[in-house]
């Protein structure tokens, strides 16, 4: 059976934008359309889009061959089809943007009837991709007679009806976002994936990950932490050891974290090593950690780098990772400020 991917999005979120870079990037092998390719009449309206998303799941599966289709796709609107019978899992992505850059894009374009409806319509398709239930009337009333809702209107996630990313463009090139997407297409067809038995899922080993898929991980465990501990602070600071010029010769790159203060590099040119110089750096950033509430200081370095160093600062011990890098040791230090 085919494999058809459906991108969507409200305006300005790139749908269209990206359509050229990614037919390049994926080649000849899945066709790209655009929803808009039907005809968009002068009185188009909801019930004609969710006809018009039922003609083109009719083309896709007479097609019978990989697809893209970009436009004003709904995900509740295809799954309720009377053709989405015919399809599996369905893969849909939602492009997303902030509310102002969406706005500047379609100014600079001269989209006509820019108004807070716009946002109104963006803001409910985030929600509708992460909620079922969401204000489902959006889509129920005075909707198109060929649709049946209650094939989902009962969920409370998609799992079982569809694999859903969100894709936020907001600081994303047009080709960038392209690769994202070609990438995510053709993650779904790699047959070399590791399937889990009796399970939706796959293992996948990436060696050129986006930061789309690493910011998701970040975030699931972020707000997993956030749950048990509370919002955490994670405020980066640095601290520099500079000339006249402003050339520089040294310096702490550190954040703070709830109650302490974690030193991440610490960093002397050769030349004034051994002089005082780096001591002077972390007393000016213990010092600032205290004035943000810090009770705690926490370094590691590897056992050839600044060991000697910390412990004559008053640096505890507090572990060690053994072999780490070959036959250095990995160490963690603290000290009570």
């Amino acid at each position: 059976m085919s494999r058809l991917y459906f991108i969507a999005g409200a305006s300005g979120s790139g749908k269209t934008a990206i359509m050229k870079n990614l037919q390049e990037i994926l080649g000849e092998n899945i066709a790209i359309y655009d929803f808009d390719d039907i005809g968009v009449p002068d009185n188009a309206d909801k019930k004609w889009r969710q006809e018009s998303t039922e003609k083109w799941l009719q083309k896709l599966l007479s097609d019978n061959k990989d697809a893209c289709l970009l436009g004003q796709i709904v995900l509740g609107e295809i799954l309720a089809c009377p053709s989405a019978k015919q399809l599996d899992k369905i893969n849909f992505c939602l492009l997303d943007v902030s509310d102002f850059e969406r706005i500047q894009r379609l100014k600079k374009r001269h989209t006509y009837g820019i108004d807070q409806n716009m946002l109104n319509w963006s803001s409910w398709l985030r929600m509708h991709h992460q909620d079922p239930q969401w204000v489902q009337h959006v889509l129920t009333e005075s909707c198109w007679h060929g649709l049946d809702f209650s094939v989902w209107d009962h969920l409370t996630n998609w799992n079982r009806k569809a694999f859903v990313k969100t894709l936020d463009t907001t600081r994303l090139t047009i080709n960038q976002v392209a690769k994202f997407i070609a990438k995510w297409v053709n993650q779904k067809n790699d047959q070399n994936a590791e399937l889990i038995p009796n399970s939706p899922y796959k293992i996948i080993v990436d060696h050129e990950p986006n930061q789309v898929d690493n910011d998701a991980v970040m975030e699931g465990l972020i707000s997993f932490n956030e749950r048990v501990m509370g919002e955490p602070r994670d405020e980066e600071f640095s601290v520099f050891l500079k000339n006249d010029l402003g050339d520089i010769f040294g310096g702490i790159q550190a954040h703070f974290d709830t109650e302490s203060v974690y030193v991440e590099v610490l960093w002397i040119d050769e030349m004034l090593r051994k002089k005082g110089y780096g001591k002077k750096l972390l007393d000016a950033a213990e010092q600032e950690a205290i004035k943000q509430g810090c009770i705690f200081s926490i370094v590691d370095t590897l056992a050839f780098q600044a060991e000697e160093f910390y412990l004559k600062s008053e640096y505890k011990p507090m572990g060690e990772i053994k072999n780490y890098w070959y036959e250095h040791s990995r160490l963690f230090l603290r000290k009570a400020l």
